[in-house]
């Protein structure tokens, strides 16, 4: 069997596409599990974010109530701050002594 110079440079050219083909397609296997990678990081940020989110929401309304709780403990330490003062004033007014005449 003898090949004419067109058939070498056909056999060539089948060859040469071949081992492009087969490089191709691992560059495209490769570029497939990148991008399966960069997916996977985008849905791990995504789901952090939303736990993010989500904790913060429940800090803001911790913060409420711990607020509300705090002026509540402030106006009873104002009340009581009032009380101590009247009862000092009241203290505070000079007692007989038991020598002094009344």
């Amino acid at each position: 069997m003898t090949f004419s110079p067109a058939e070498a440079l056909l056999f060539v050219a089948l060859v040469v596409t071949s081992g492009c083909v087969v490089t191709m397609y691992r560059k495209l296997g490769e570029l497939s599990r990148t991008g399966r990678n960069y997916r996977l990081a985008l849905n791990d940020s995504a789901a952090a974010l939303a736990e993010a989110r989500d904790a913060v929401a429940l800090l803001n309304d911790d913060s409420r109530v711990l607020l509300g709780e705090l002026c509540v403990r402030i106006g009873q330490a104002e009340n009581l701050l009032g009380r101590i003062e009247r009862a000092e004033r009241r203290h505070a007014a000079p007692l007989p002594h038991a020598g002094d005449p009344t």
